[in-house]
């Protein structure tokens, strides 16, 4: 192989990497498109009963202490709620598996599901409401502008 058709091969192979890194960006965004960018220990929620990443990030740093306080008030009741609808979809799913399958089975299952999910949210909105009603107006604005971006960022990813 002479010098110039080596060089060529190389850039050649050059080429196929770089388009193969980026199309791995691309297909993974595609994936995943609400994935939280930030450091991995900055997105993961510290335990239970702690407020959820995406309140938390909304509010920002100045808003966190408060609710921190606040969330630890509402958690007892969150928790308990958050177990049921994880018992909840396990049961989903041993409908699923079960032979032979049961529409019933399955459908009482989803109904359930729905259910304990809307208690989850009640309990959830309700420690939002008492959150926000803590916040300065600053604060308040932070928290709209992140909820602004996440739903443009949400709004983008359905269009693609």
């Amino acid at each position: 192989m002479t010098t110039r058709l080596r060089l060529m091969a190389l850039v050649l192979f050059g080429s196929l990497a770089v388009n193969l890194f980026l199309g791995g960006l691309m297909v993974g965004r595609w994936l995943e498109p609400h994935h939280p960018h930030g450091p991995r220990s900055e997105r993961e929620d510290r335990g239970p009963g702690a407020p959820p990443f995406w309140l938390r990030r909304a509010i920002g740093p100045e808003g966190a202490e408060t609710l921190e306080e606040i969330w630890q008030k509402h958690a007892p009741a969150i928790a308990p709620l958050r177990d049921e609808l994880q018992r909840s979809r396990r049961a989903v799913i041993d409908t699923l598996e079960a032979e032979p399958f049961d529409s019933r089975a399955y459908a009482a299952a989803l109904s359930d599901m729905q259910t304990r999910t809307g208690r989850l949210f009640e309990a959830i909105h309700g420690a939002m409401v008492d959150v926000v009603e803590h916040l300065t107006p600053e604060q308040r604005r932070q928290m709209v502008e992140q909820s602004r971006e996440w739903q443009r960022r949400h709004e983008r990813s359905k269009d693609d």
